[in-house]
């Protein structure tokens, strides 16, 4: 054992190691995982590379629409490659690859323990990794959020020559223009832009640089109005579809309830939320930071001080401020609204890790800590929670210097189980199976077909033509039977997927069970997974 634990010693201290760990769990994660569409927001991010390549492009009073760095580049691969899944994911991916190098190349040489723990607290985060295949602005806005807080964190001590203060500072401000256009969630990082400032100025420290930002951005946000009043006739266009999409999301119920629902929203629901989300990995190892003894961990020259201050500064607006300037609403709590803050908290866990590693009262307090969340949690994080604090407690109870790499593998084993699980599952949607049925049977050359889908489907079938659907198809709802134009109609063909009315997140209602009645002459012609392909005979469509 001695002799084993000697050889693995090596490789799993060294941040390089971990680094290439998680790139390649985030590329199987890819792979292995990719649901090929979620008939969400990627649909529709999707449509605005294909405008903006083939003409059609215009806003469409839909806020998604001004994120334009979530479609400009996924138009780009579409142009060089092709339009298929892939490319249309790979911007995703290659801004979470871009963040996990940012931190390894940042950190890896004068913080290699912290460097690896927040490469596995960030890289194996389950919702983080489950927005890695689809078209969503959250792992982008993550590579942005990341860049920017970093070329702050190079700053945080006085820039040594006047022309890399100027660099730098325009750099920032180009790098926050860059975020804004990828999703408006960046505002939360103002609180600690203006905090930073604040104390910068007050010691006259790196004064070049903030001023070089201010104008740089002033110069990029008055050329971004310009181009608004030019192109959409009002500057504001942007804040105003933002405000009507949070209006139509907004329904009578929520005024209803907000005096019971805003006060549990504010106090302890986030707390429940980290529990629920797995948040509650980095947080758990920052509050370790709280037992470090160190007056120097509190200057705000330490990094830890200053990821600690990026962190409270993000998350202040996140749990209390509101997503509207009419009325009080707080942001809702899901996963990837957290995204800008995921490089500070895994900062914070794995600096205060690396200052406080092997107090034996530690080992207790994550025990503890990690039993907490256990009992709070629901089945499936208890599985990752609990094997931690019987781990943790059983370092506490085997009195003996512990490596710091042996609590990471431990760590990275349990943040490993939920995507592992996904990884291995069969698909949801059957994407894949569908667009192989579609390719084979649903493209005809010549003739008038009929395809009867489900509701979902009905808005979302141009994707898998790669939005230039043949003229001689059209698609309808079940319902639509029998084709009133039926004259005209050579084949009618019934599609079902199973997968996709079967989703619990699209929430319909109908099953195969209750459609096949409906077309009780219906031949059978494919199947594919859970995707099965019907033609109706044509003396059956009057």
């Amino acid at each position: 054992m001695p002799q084993f634990f000697s050889l693995i010693q090596r490789p799993l201290s060294s941040p390089r190691f971990w680094f290439l760990a998680v790139v390649g769990f985030t590329l199987a994660y890819y792979f292995l995982a990719h649901e090929g569409f979620y008939f969400g927001d990627d649909y529709s991010y999707s449509l605005y590379a294909h405008q903006l390549l083939h003409g059609g492009f215009h806003f469409d009073d839909y806020s998604f629409c001004h994120r334009f760095m979530v479609f400009v580049p996924t138009a780009l691969f579409y142009w060089l490659w092709g339009m298929n899944i892939y490319t249309t994911t790979l911007w995703p991916l290659l801004c979470t690859l871009g963040t996990l190098l940012l931190l390894y190349l940042t950190f890896q040489k004068d913080h290699p323990v912290a460097t690896s723990w927040a490469l596995v607290l960030l890289g194996l985060y389950y919702f983080q990794l489950n927005t890695v295949n689809y078209l969503y602005p959250d792992n982008i806005l993550l590579f942005f959020t990341t860049a920017c807080l970093l070329v702050l964190y190079k700053g945080r001590n006085p820039l040594p020559p006047v022309n890399q203060e100027i660099i730098w500072g325009i750099a920032f401000a180009g790098l926050n223009l860059l975020a804004f256009l990828t999703k408006e969630t960046i505002v939360y990082a103002l609180p600690f832009y203006l905090s930073l400032l604040a104390l910068q100025v007050s010691k006259r420290e790196n004064l070049r640089f903030w001023l070089a930002a201010g104008i740089m951005g002033g110069f990029l946000l008055a050329g971004y109005f310009l181009l608004y009043k030019i192109f959409s006739g009002d500057a504001l266009q942007r804040f105003k579809d933002i405000a009507a999409a949070g209006r139509a999301d907004t329904g009578a119920a929520y005024f209803a309830s907000r005096a019971s629902t805003v006060p549990k929203r504010l106090t302890y629901e986030p707390l429940l939320f980290f529990v629920g989300s797995g948040l509650a990995f980095p947080v758990v190892f920052a509050v370790t930071g709280l037992f470090n003894r160190r007056s120097k961990a509190f200057r705000f020259s330490q990094p830890l001080t200053f990821w600690v201050m990026a962190t409270v500064s993000m998350l202040l607006p996140i749990w209390f401020g509101s997503v509207s300037l009419e009325y009080y609403k707080p942001m809702p709590l899901l996963p990837r609204m957290f995204h800008p803050l995921l490089p500070a908290f895994c900062l914070v866990a794995g600096l205060a890790i690396e200052q406080t590693w092997g107090k034996r009262l530690l080992f207790l307090l994550l025990a503890f800590l990690f039993g907490t969340c256990a009992l709070l949690a629901d089945q499936k994080m208890m599985v990752m929670y609990a094997p931690l604090a019987i781990f943790f407690l059983g370092l506490f109870l085997w009195n003996r210097p512990w490596p710091q790499w042996l609590g990471l593998a431990a760590v990275a084993a349990a943040l490993a189980i939920r995507p592992v699980y996904f990884m291995l599952k069969p698909t949801v949607s059957y994407y894949f199976e569908q667009k192989s049925i579609v390719d084979q049977h649903l493209k005809h050359p010549k003739g008038n077909y009929v395809v009867l889908i489900d509701s979902v489907m009905l808005s979302r079938y141009k994707y898998f033509y790669g939005f230039d659907v043949p003229n001689n198809y059209s698609f309808r709802k079940y319902a639509a039977y029998p084709i009133q134009t039926s004259k005209s109609v050579d084949t009618v063909y019934l599609l079902v997927n199973n997968g996709v009315l079967e989703h619990p997140e699209l929430m319909i209602k109908q099953r195969e069970k209750d459609i096949l009645p409906l077309f009780p002459s219906a031949k059978f012609l494919d199947q594919k997974g859970k995707v099965k392909l019907f033609m109706l005979p044509k003396d059956t469509l009057h």
